[in-house]
């Protein structure tokens, strides 16, 4: 599975997701990143993620997450939290939180 490394200003803690880790949201909380969560259900946005690197480990953004982004007027690199789906395989996936940003 791929190494998440969270971003805040400096490097933040780096998690090697577990097999099966399914999504972000999963790895997100068990790291205690700096990522806020509110809905969890694609509807409000606050998870956005900036990938800066890695997107590849990403599964594409399913119908809910891509109308949602969308509708914000998103860069292809925001992703909902809640909702990317991690490959498996190995890699890093780098992600900085978007909320209180412009993004």
């Amino acid at each position: 599975m791929p190494t998440v490394v969270f971003e805040d200003g400096a490097l933040g803690p780096a998690v090697t997701a577990e097999a099966g880790a399914g999504r972000l949201i999963d790895v997100c909380d068990d790291a205690r990143a700096p990522i806020v969560f509110s809905c969890r259900d694609a509807r409000c946005a606050t998870c956005r993620v900036e990938v800066v690197e890695g997107e590849q480990l990403l599964e594409p953004p399913a119908r809910g997450e891509r109308d949602l982004l969308e509708r914000l007027g998103a860069p292809p690199r925001l992703r909902l939290a809640c909702q990317a789906v991690l490959r498996a395989g190995p890699g890093l996936i780098r992600l900085r939180g978007v909320v209180g940003r412009e993004g």
